[in-house]
């Protein structure tokens, strides 16, 4: 595992203190959890080392959604698992992880859209939970629970996949075999250890795989079902069996000979386990896997168009951790966060680095900036008025676990034309969902937010909307200066450049000091921020 603790300042070992500012505190709590506080800044100051905060936060429980599902909700009812994920996201200790949680399940997508899988809310957060748990583990263990898991059995048909039988026309699904190999490890083309794709003598680039090898893979994942069936065909499914792995029936596998990544071959006669475990070995051995999962990783958290070198030293963490073990994801997540890339990337590269916030993270910083808490009538979940918040993807176009398909809200390379001609076509995959009424919506439930839904608003309207609290915020409004300096630290992580802050004080000046004048100042100060292009876009 890496020794290295990266600060702004330089280096020094792994957890020795060194000085960190707020803004910077702010900035790294931006990206790792789902929104600074004044407490975490303040934490984060006071430990003073990057490092010793994640060690920190990896120590921490895991909070989990199965069980307060199970226990207020049958397994149809998808409103509780809303209610339980933004619990975990605005209250949880454990930010780190439920960030990691969400990122991988961008990777790993399965979508409650699904008809089986609405009705299988149980079964849909046992899948989360155990990216959560895993998400600092092994990817090898992680990528075999993920293949096993009923959810994604379901999802991309590979539970009951069967042999080919030609006199039933039946062969074997390629659903889950494309999918595990174009989506979750190694991508479609042969990558170099940066991520940059290997080019053929006509500058073409190289497949990493063709439609026989996903054929052979689909033959692999053949003679899976659920787990406690008397036969292949019984349908008296428990709820138990949709989130217990899966097991294997060799009746239904193929026992053919098959040639999988670079040409390895698997010899016939194998079980459907012993094939699997060939299979999956196969796929986390390939040279693609370290630097695809670290391109995207550095995307969901970092930056949208990562340089060569940032992927290609975060993927050689997960070639070798330091320790000669491939695949650890605890220490990939360290250098992820550590990297100097990560931490000063946006003063070395201003025009090419960054990212869109996804919509649910611009909601989940405010609310977790300002100490929301839901309303005196909502029964302790997080709502903002413009939805409830287990259909909050008609209002921002996204939501937890509910992807119209196994690509992702977004694609890792969609494009953003670029308006600097130096820096060509940018990567930016977030604007795939931002349309013109995911914008206006978003903006406009925040904007209600902020003037309405606040604890100094009526308190007999939006009892169920839930509340950010401005006291502190009041506490400065007389002092512009001092009011300005606390928000962009808190909101923007110290980027308000000074002719944006010079037009926000002069608006905020002109309201009088009185009580209804402070109001107007905190509010429009907080609105000016949330609703700039700077809170939109993370540097």
């Amino acid at each position: 595992m890496s020794t290295i603790e990266i600060t702004p300042a330089g280096s020094s070992v792994a957890g020795t203190p060194t000085r960190i500012r707020r803004p910077a505190a702010a900035r790294f709590l931006q990206q790792t959890t789902f929104g600074p506080t004044r407490g975490s800044i303040d934490d984060l100051v006071r430990l003073g080392s990057y490092r010793a905060w994640i060690d920190n936060q990896l120590a921490l429980p895991v909070s989990l959604t199965e069980p307060y599902v199970r226990a207020n909700s049958n397994s149809s009812l998808s409103t509780t698992r809303h209610h339980i994920w933004w619990n975990n996201v605005v209250r949880g200790p454990d930010q780190l992880r439920q960030r990691l949680a969400f990122a991988w399940s961008q990777i790993f997508v399965v979508s409650d859209r699904d008809y089986v899988l609405s009705n299988s809310q149980y079964a849909i957060c046992d899948f989360y939970d155990m990216l959560a748990r895993g998400a600092t583990g092994n990817f090898r263990d992680l990528l075999e629970s993920v293949t096993l898991h009923p959810v994604m059995g379901i999802y991309l048909s590979m539970l009951r996949n069967e042999k080919a039988n030609p006199s039933q026309n039946v062969r074997p699904d390629e659903n889950f075999a494309r999918e595990v190999l174009q989506l979750f490890s190694i991508g479609l083309w042969k990558l170099r250890p940066n991520g940059e794709r290997v080019l053929d003598q006509t500058g073409s680039p190289v497949p990493a795989f063709d439609q026989e090898v996903v054929e052979h893979f689909a033959k692999v994942f053949t003679g899976w079902n659920y787990d406690g069936l008397r036969s292949w065909t019984d349908t008296n499914i428990s709820l138990e069996s949709r989130d217990t792995p899966m097991i294997a029936d060799d009746s239904f596998h193929d026992r053919s000979a098959k040639r999988l990544l670079d040409g390895h071959l698997v010899p016939a006669g194998g079980s459907a386990r012993s094939d699997l475990t060939a299979a999956l070995d196969n796929i986390f051995e390939h040279p693609n896997v370290g630097p695809f999962l670290a391109r995207q990783l550095i995307q969901r958290f970092i930056t949208s168009n990562p340089r060569p070198a940032y992927v290609r030293r975060v993927a050689a963490v997960f070639d070798d951790n330091g320790h000669g073990t491939r695949g650890d994801l605890q220490a990939v997540t360290i250098a992820l966060f550590t990297d100097p890339e990560a931490r000063r990337g946006y003063r070395r590269h201003p025009e090419t680095f960054g990212k869109i916030k996804e919509p649910l993270l611009r909601l989940s910083q405010v609310w977790r900036a300002f100490d929301a808490q839901p309303g005196p009538e909502a029964n302790d979940i997080f709502r903002p008025y413009a939805s409830a918040i287990s259909s909050i993807e008609a209002v921002v176009g996204q939501a937890p676990l509910r992807s119209p398909s196994v690509f992702n809200f977004y694609q890792p390379d969609h494009l953003l034309a670029s308006d600097t001609a130096s820096t060509g076509p940018l990567s930016s995959p977030e604007a795939q969902i931002l349309s013109e009424i995911n914008v206006a919506s978003t903006n406009n439930m925040l904007l209600a937010q902020i003037y309405t839904d606040n604890n100094h608003g009526d308190p007999s309207h939006r009892r169920t909307s839930t509340k950010i609290n401005i006291d502190f915020e009041l506490s400065l409004a007389d002092d512009v200066d001092a009011l300005l300096r606390h928000l962009n630290v808190l909101v923007l992580g110290g980027r308000l450049p000074r002719t944006y802050r010079r037009a926000i004080a002069d608006h905020l000046a002109s309201y009088a000091l009185d009580e209804q004048g402070r109001l107007a100042r905190v509010t429009d100060a907080i609105y000016c921020l949330v609703g700039s292009p700077f809170h939109l876009v993370q540097k």
